[in-house]
């Protein structure tokens, strides 16, 4: 590898999709960026590889890109990825749910055939009800899904929303304090739609019983029911194409590099210092993809002026669940019991709300749950490209299990420390056996399998603390102006001038969506770090 530069405008710690994000965006106004990450290849959890047998294309983590494609980062690149390769497609059903007896919903992209679905279940008055009275929240609250919460207009914004809304049906303090049980219970009557609408707020950090997990779910099915978009090629074709446009525009990408400090001089962030001893100056900012206590236990631990309650907010930070992966290589496509579900996006496979209610307490309590919630993804449904001709993949998600087990919800005999390799392996089986319920015949297709353990997940970054495929919790103590925690106000700044926090710890939410990047760089090209 050759020598680091001595400077640069802009340094990363991190080269994920939000620094990437960011950086070509400074590269287009003109400042010169490093990316540093401590992972062999640039992405962070936006990455697609051969896990075993030739020709099956996993995602490792990310999967579906719709908060990307449908947000002011696409809008502004997506010209400039597509050159370099970028292409989406989209499942003629955005997202789905499946119960073990077969009944099933379906949210198909196209508008017609989602009105007879919503008329078969008899939930048109819920469906069209929920939306009457959170669209007027949910619009404006999706414009500021691209700032900070700390930048003025945004508190502007977020202040005069709250006072129109005091007169309605569902004013926006009632929307941020719902959970999401007892939200899909109000609007809705069917378990089917029940099963739809409560996993979602898990993809974001959140328990379906948490205070504003009601939003975290009106604000998916809105932002997924016009599709679940997901690069041809896998995941990783985003980053390859973001990796092609920042070394296109003179960025400076090194991987393998573990960035040890952010080095402070003169009362501001100044520049990094790696982990072999490197030290490159940053003449404008420090960016960093990381999460607080990471940001001010490791990387600022040296930094004088960080107060002493900023720093114990940073120890106090709190990650939630683990997520445990299952990728399948298949020697045939699977079928749902209900056809239907085959052309899905991202599927919800489980035993109804208060069954999920249930895992995501098992799993907050340490233990393997007994029936555990799954989030199914089959990329070959519309990519075939990802397999072996006539083969299949799938990904089998499971974001309510725990950090670090301590016993078996299941009742089985528990003597493991952790996730070994017996315990993976069995959790493993539950999750095919669950799986095989709703996909009858799947096992018998398995040619592959790969697990992804909370444990694998945490030695690959430390963002993930345990395991924590969310990079922390999304509770509302953690979430909204207390993002990622109460100092920063939902902002990207941090305590320390010139140093700035990214990523899938920070506003809006966990996901690949190129929020905080693409607010970051805008900032600094305004100036914001001048004075």
């Amino acid at each position: 590898m050759s020598q680091f530069p001595e400077e640069a405008d802009v340094i990363f710690v991190g080269a994920g999709h939000n620094a990437l994000v960011a950086a070509s965006f400074l590269l287009d106004a003109g400042r010169s960026v490093c990316l540093i990450d401590q992972m062999s290849e640039p992405g962070g959890w936006v990455r697609t590889t051969e896990l075993g047998a030739p020709g099956y294309l996993h995602d490792r983590w990310s999967a579906l890109h719709p908060g990307f494609v449908s947000g002011p980062a696409w809008a502004e690149l997506g010209p400039h990825l597509q050159r370099h390769g970028l292409e989406y497609i989209t499942a003629p059903v955005a997202i789905g749910s499946s119960l073990p007896d077969g009944r099933a919903a379906v949210v198909p992209v196209d508008q017609s055939a989602f009105g007879e679905e919503l008329e078969r279940l008899k939930e048109t008055e819920g469906w069209n009800r929920l939306f009457a009275e959170t669209g007027p929240l949910l619009k404006p609250l999706l414009g500021l899904l691209g700032d900070g919460l700390d930048a003025p207009d945004t508190r502007a914004a977020f202040t005069a929303l709250t006072e129109q809304s005091r007169q309605s049906a569902l004013p926006l303090g009632s929307l941020l304090t719902s959970s999401a049980a007892d939200l899909v219970r109000h609007y809705f009557a069917t378990e089917e739609l029940h099963s739809l609408a409560a996993p979602w707020p898990l993809h974001l950090g959140a328990s379906p019983e948490d205070p504003a997990s009601g939003f975290w779910a009106a604000f998916t099915l809105a932002s997924l029911s016009a599709g679940t978009p997901t690069p041809v090629g896998g995941s990783g074709r985003l980053t390859d194409a973001l990796v092609g446009l920042v070394t296109e525009r003179g960025g400076d990408i090194r991987t393998g590099t573990d960035v040890d400090e952010i080095l402070v001089r003169d009362g501001r962030a100044g520049g990094v210092r790696t982990a072999d001893g490197a030290t490159i100056r940053a003449t404008e900012a420090v960016v960093a993809s990381a999460t607080p206590d990471q940001l001010y236990g490791r990387l600022l631990r040296n930094a004088p002026d960080v107060p002493a309650g900023v720093r114990e907010q940073a120890r106090n930070y709190r990650y939630r669940r683990g997520c445990f992966q299952l990728s399948l290589a298949l020697s045939a496509r699977p079928h749902f019991r209900d056809g239907r579900l085959d052309a899905g996006g991202s599927i919800n496979i489980g035993r109804g709300l208060d069954a999920l209610v249930t895992s995501v307490r098992q799993a907050e309590a340490g233990l393997l749950p007994q029936h555990p919630s799954i989030a199914w993804h089959e990329p070959t449904a519309v990519d075939p490209t990802r397999a072996p001709a006539g083969h299949a993949i799938a990904r089998l998600q499971v974001l309510d299990a725990p950090l670090r087990p301590s016993g078996d919800a299941a009742g089985t005999e528990f003597g493991a420390d952790g996730w070994d390799a017996d315990t993976a392996e069995a959790f493993a089986d539950r999750i095919l056996a669950e799986a095989e319920e709703h996909l009858p015949g799947l096992s018998s297709l398995v040619v592959e399998r790969h697990l992804t353990t909370p444990a694998d997940l945490a030695a690959q970054s430390p963002n993930a603390g345990l395991g924590d495929h969310a990079a922390g919790s999304n509770a509302l103590e953690q979430a909204f102006t207390q993002s990622p925690i109460p100092a920063h106000g939902g902002g990207y700044r941090t305590s320390v001038p010139g140093a700035w926090l990214i990523g899938a710890a920070t506003w809006p939410a966990p996901g690949v969506n190129g929020s905080s990047g693409r607010a970051v760089a805008r900032a600094l090209i305004g100036g914001a770090d001048k004075d």
